[in-house]
């Protein structure tokens, strides 16, 4: 029977599952009333909001970190504070991203984004909703964090097509279509500010000179840490944006967009564990949490996916039907594995923050930041969504592989696992160049090696009673 730990895991991973069955059911229809282009324009809008990853200047996770090490009056402390800074620097930076917009107007006359009001409210709210959930995170509140979440991401990206389906003549367009967005990112926000005031747990007046003095050590670190994931992430799609046009965008964007919804069991893992691991002052228990979140998710969803990779061309056919492109389907095979990589890399990368050594990720994340930016700019010549593709699953190796060498000490079967890695790559290569002898032996062995060594009775204690 599962656990606490693993019913939270469910409840934290509900909104991402509700999303899959979302986008599955909306982009099809985007692309049938909109097209390539305008949904590429809509893709953006939402894509451009994800710079929250920098401008929320981490303020919550460093405080649900925190709140783990506290009597309850401070926690209440902590969270009146994280929210009346977050409140200060939302408004700061969203009026700072304004006039620069209108600066790249002036001089560049680039008016994509001209007199879109929602826009730059969407910023603002998304900035704070990133600090309430994490602080919500940190109290341990999933289930209202799930819902929240499910609003404020899936359902406002995904409801506006039942719009185009009901053939309403004011929703035609991407920036009309983001109106709606924006009013179901309002419900996210108001559920859960009601219900930490509900809770009582934002009445206190003081400031909380702990938190204060973790912002001024930590913030700088996470910010940097946090700029280099939007780098990472989404300059590619920026970029195809500007230089290859909205049609190239969704069709680099759709295959990437499905991929990774893998981070859905990843975040959910990490949702959990970072209060629990944040909260243990057992080093040995510690590392027993990091391994078995850590082999739970390579073990679960590596043998998924290349069970899956065969019938991967059907499905999408399937899915899309007339609307296929067959560089959506070799996309979406280079992506599968390149967020299966980012996901795990992405476990190790909190493990860092709840020991209060984001520095480490940063001094990492420089070294790949500047391979991947010479890899843009090949991309960029090349004129070719491939290389895009290709760079990003480089740069998500590359990060694995350095990260995980540098905590090889706490990993379990360390060199085994390098192994089975080499296993992975190697199956996924030989499906997509179609030699399925070789494809089929290197799931086999992938297979044996894990039934040899995963570590059962650590993944038992952590997920079952």
């Amino acid at each position: 029977m599962i656990n606490k730990y693993t019913k939270n895991l469910f409840i934290s991973s509900s909104p991402g599952l509700i999303s899959i069955f979302l986008s599955f059911f909306s982009i099809p229809v985007y692309l049938q009333y909109l097209g390539y282009e305008e949904y590429g324009n809509y893709l953006i809008l939402h894509i451009l909001l994800s710079i929250t990853m920098i401008t929320n200047l981490n303020l919550g996770k460093i405080a649900s970190v925190r709140i783990q090490k506290v009597i309850n009056y401070e926690s209440k402390k902590i969270i009146f504070t994280t929210l009346l800074f977050s409140l200060i620097s939302s408004a700061l930076i969203t009026i700072l991203f304004f006039y620069s917009i209108q600066l790249l107007f002036y001089f560049f006359e680039f008016v994509f984004f001209e007199n879109n009001i929602y826009f730059y409210l969407s910023l603002f709210l998304a900035n704070i909703y990133v600090t309430l959930e994490n602080l919500c995170k940190g109290k341990k509140f999933f289930k209202l964090c799930s819902l929240s979440n499910l609003i404020f991401y899936s359902i406002s990206i995904s409801a506006p097509c039942f719009y185009l389906i009901y053939g309403s003549e004011n929703f035609q367009n991407a920036l009309e279509l983001f109106k709606i967005s924006f009013f179901f990112k309002i419900i996210g926000v108001l559920i859960l500010i009601l219900f930490l005031f509900y809770k009582k747990l934002i009445l206190v007046r003081k400031l909380s000179k702990i938190i204060l003095l973790d912002f001024k050590s930590y913030a700088k670190w996470q910010t940097l840490s946090s700029t280099y994931m939007q780098i990472f992430d989404f300059l590619d799609k920026y970029i195809i944006k500007i230089i290859l046009g909205s049609a190239n965008l969704s069709i680099y964007s759709i295959p990437q967009q499905i991929a990774g919804k893998l981070s859905i069991i990843s975040d959910s893992l990490i949702s959990v564990f970072l209060p629990r691991i944040s909260s243990s002052k057992s080093k040995k228990i510690r590392h027993e949490i990091l391994n078995s979140n850590f082999y739970g998710f390579f073990y679960l969803i590596g043998f998924s996916l290349l069970i899956l990779m065969p019938f991967l061309d059907r499905l999408i056919f399937w899915w899309l039907g007339e609307s296929t492109n067959p560089q959506i389907i070799y996309l979406f095979k280079i992506f599968i594995i390149t967020s299966f990589f980012i996901c795990i890399t992405h476990i190790i990368t909190i493990y860092f923050d709840s020991n209060f050594q984001s520095k480490k990720n940063s001094e990492i994340d420089t070294i790949i930041l500047i391979l991947f930016l010479f890899g843009i700019m090949f991309s960029v010549y090349s004129n070719n969504l491939n290389f895009f593709a290709y760079t990003v699953l480089f740069k998500s190796i590359l990060s694995f592989i350095l990260k995980i060498k540098f905590i090889k000490k706490y990993i379990i079967n360390f060199k085994i696992l390098l192994t089975q890695n080499i296993l992975f790559l190697s199956s996924f290569y030989f499906q997509i160049i179609e030699i399925k002898f070789m494809y089929f032996l290197t799931c086999l062995l992938f297979l044996i090696i894990l039934i040899k060594t995963a570590p059962f009775k650590l993944l038992k204690k952590e997920f079952f009673k």
